[in-house]
This record gives C-alpha cells, structure tokens and sequence, in this order.
C-alpha cells in the first residue's frame, strides 16, 4: 500500500478540481487529510475511498453536502456499519491498485523508450552547415 499522495494525484483519480477537495473538506469535518511538514494535504488510501464515496453521493445520486453528510453518519453507526466498513476496505485497495497500476505503467514506459529509441552519440548528431 503507497501513499501518502498528493493532491494533484487526487484531484485526476477523481475528476475534480482542487477548489472542489478544499470545499468539501470544509463542509464535511469527516474529511481531515494529514498535513505535511509544509503544510501540503497528504491524502490516505482511506481518505480517497472516503472521498470516492461523497463523489458518488454528490455527483452521481444528487445529494447536497448536508444530506451527504447524514448518508455517511448512517452507514457508519448501526446495522449497516459493517458493510460500510467493508466496502470502504473494497474501495482502498482499488485507490492502491490504480495508484500501482500508474506507477507500473510509468516504469514500462520508460523501459520501453530507453530500449526502442536508441541514444544519439555525439558522431551521429547532424551538424549544420555552414551558412554561405
């Protein structure tokens, strides 16, 4: 399991902006990512499963931040509290696969350019002609 990650890495797995997060961070006191020594949000695999679940709340089943807000308390008291908690599990370990799967996909990438693009010595870099 990676992480802490970044906001940017956040903001593309989701589909939102920065000012989006820092909103909802506001107005939902569940929302609380780690701080780093800069004062940089570092967000947890439970952070983003977190966050994956007000973005379906929000944006998939149109519910306001407040009703979201209820929605979260209930799935984590009561009967249902155990599913939610696992499903929240579900959830981190697919942040963790996609942040993987990204870092993996980049490593490849490389190796694929550092042995399909062969490195240019000074002897075969083109000169320019002198101009007359």
């Amino acid at each position: 399991m990676g992480g802490p990650y970044r906001t940017g890495d956040v903001e593309r797995l989701l589909g939102l902006g920065e000012h989006v997060l820092r909103y909802w961070e506001r107005e939902l006191p569940i929302l609380s990512p780690a701080r780093s020594p800069f004062g940089r949000r570092e967000w947890s695999e439970s952070d983003i499963s977190l966050l994956l679940r007000v973005r379906h709340l929000v944006k998939d089943r149109g519910l306001g931040l407040s009703a979201t807000m209820d929605v979260l308390i209930a799935e984590r008291s009561g009967a249902s509290a155990g599913t939610a908690a696992a499903l929240s599990e579900v959830r981190a370990a697919l942040v963790s696969a996609y942040f993987e799967s990204r870092a993996l996909a980049g490593r490849l990438t490389l190796d694929i350019l550092s042995h399909h693009i062969p490195a240019l010595s000074s002897t075969e870099v083109p000169h320019a002609s002198p101009e007359r």
